[in-house]
């Protein structure tokens, strides 16, 4: 996304808090966001150009579409579905 290092360590831990905060609201435990399943992933997302969801994500943010971004990626990514719940 073009961001320097402060600008994504900041972008991640408020996904991170927000994240935590939704999963607590549907009932999670709190320090599963702590672990690998919630920083770890994260961090590995967010940080990792060879991983899928950075890159669908990636693609998403620099506005192509979901069918354009699956194309491109062609593997299973997770989110995609998140993204056609409405909110």
């Amino acid at each position: 996304m073009g961001l320097g290092d402060k600008h994504q360590a900041s972008l991640i831990t408020r996904g991170l808090a927000e994240t935590a905060r939704l999963g607590v609201a549907l009932g999670a435990d709190p320090y599963t966001f702590s672990g690998l399943a919630g920083l770890g992933d994260l961090v590995a997302t967010c940080g990792l150009a060879a991983v899928r969801n950075h890159r669908f994500g990636n693609l998403l943010g620099t506005g192509r579409t979901v069918a354009e971004a699956q194309a491109q990626v062609r593997q299973d990514h997770r989110g995609r579905e998140v993204l056609l719940v409405p909110c």
